[in-house]
Formats: structure tokens, C-alpha cells, sequence
């Protein structure tokens, strides 16, 4: 399914709210093997040319943008559907047209290597283990991902991105792993004894998708 703001809320075991659709298992192919759409002509329905084939293999990438993976070199009504679906799917004016602003946006994913990864990461098997002051987290996503945990003795908030596509603001002290793999365990040190924390774990993968946890709390012994 296509997710519009690839950003979503997880609950510990079960999904609690989505700023999305349901995720499903990731459809993309190594972008490298595509190029870049190179010509100035504003490619809509009618179109004939290699810009449109380049087009048309670049949405096919991903089969719930363009499932026809038809690479005909016309833009006809499929590859209009699939336009206004990538164009959904990153922000932009949904008109079905790959005018600048669409072929600049296919432009800079072929070129930054991130394919269209539309998927955010999941957040599984997560056990916070409380020794003393100090408290662990361990878990695991389905891709490489990036993690934080938030933490704080106030209520967690959340803030929205300063850019598009970017990481929500979120209170609170974060422990960060910026090391891009599957299996994840961070640890808070010397924390107040005695004390109940809100914590919540946000997770990146390469793409710049994130999931974030629901709020959550744990309690410090001596």
C-alpha cells in the first residue's frame, strides 16, 4: 500500500494509530539501474518518447505505484495513474502530469540512491529490562534502521517536522544508535533511583521512513 506521510505510530505488539496506510513488504528494485529523466518536455497523456519509457521503468520499480510495469514508451491512462500515485505518495501537486517538479523529484531519488522506499520500518520484539538505575532496550525492525529513545520524568510530546519527510520533534532526553542495522539495544545510565519514566523508541531507515512507539513508561529501582 502507498503511505502518504511515511510516519507511524506502533504499539508494543500492535498497531495503535497511523498517520498511513497498512504497511506491506517493501516492492523496490536497486535504483542504480535507473537513469535519470533528462529531457525539458512536460511528459502527460498522448506523450511518446525515451523520457516516458525512462519514466515508466522508474515508477515500475515499486508495484504498488505502477503494477502494470508496462515500459512502452507512451504515457497513456496507467502511467498517468501511476504518476498521480508517486505524486501522492511525496507531496506533490497530484495532477497526473510529470511536469518539473515530478521529474525533479524522480531525479534526486535516482540520484540519491533511495529508490522508493515508501514503507516505514517496524519496531518488534521490544523488552525494556530495568536494573537498578539503569534500563535496557532491545529490539529488532524487518530492515536496517537507525534508533533513538526518548525518555523524560514529564509526559512525551511530539512536535511536527520542521521540513517534509523529516523526523517529528519529540521531547525529552534521547540515546541515539546511528548504526544502520536490524537488531537494536540501547541503555540509559544512572538514572533517578525510585523514579518512572515516559519513554518512547523512534526508528529511521535509509530512506528517512520512521515509526515511532506510542508513549510507554518504565520505573527505576535503587
Amino acid at each position: 500500500m502507498i503511505k502518504k506521510n511515511k510516519f507511524l505510530f506502533l504499539g508494543l505488539g500492535s498497531l495503535v494509530f497511523a498517520v498511513a496506510f497498512t504497511i506491506v513488504a517493501p516492492a523496490f528494485a536497486q535504483i542504480a539501474t535507473y537513469s535519470q529523466i533528462n529531457g525539458d518536455t512536460t511528459l502527460r497523456v498522448g506523450a511518446r518518447s525515451t523520457d516516458v519509457s525512462t519514466l515508466q521503468k522508474f515508477l515500475a520499480s515499486n508495484k504498488d505505484i505502477y503494477g502494470a510495469g508496462l515500459i512502452t514508451g507512451y504515457f497513456g491512462s496507467m502511467t498517468q495513474s501511476a504518476v498521480k500515485k508517486f505524486q501522492y505518495a511525496y507531496d506533490l501537486s497530484i495532477d497526473g502530469v510529470a511536469g518539473a517538479m515530478t521529474k525533479s523529484k524522480v531525479n534526486s531519488l535516482i540520484s540519491d540512491g533511495r529508490g522508493m522506499d515508501i514503507y516505514s520500518p517496524a519496531i518488534n520484539n521490544l523488552s525494556v529490562v530495568t536494573l537498578g538505575k539503569n534500563v535496557t532496550f532491545t529490539f529488532n525492525s524487518n530492515e536496517a534502521v537507525k534508533a533513538t529513545v526518548f525518555y523524560d520524568t514529564n509526559r512525551i510530546s511530539w512536535s511536527d517536522p520542521v521540513v517534509s519527510y523529516g523526523t517529528p520533534g519529540i521531547s525529552g532526553t534521547g540515546v541515539a544508535d546511528n548504526n544502520l542495522n536490524i537488531s537494536k539495544q540501547i541503555t540509559l545510565n544512572n538514572l533517578y533511583a525510585n523514579t518512572t519514566y515516559n519513554y518512547t523508541v523512534l526508528v529511521t531507515d535509509a530512506s528517512g521512513n520512521f515509526s515511532v512507539i506510542w508513549p510507554h513508561t518504565f520505573t527505576t529501582g535503587q
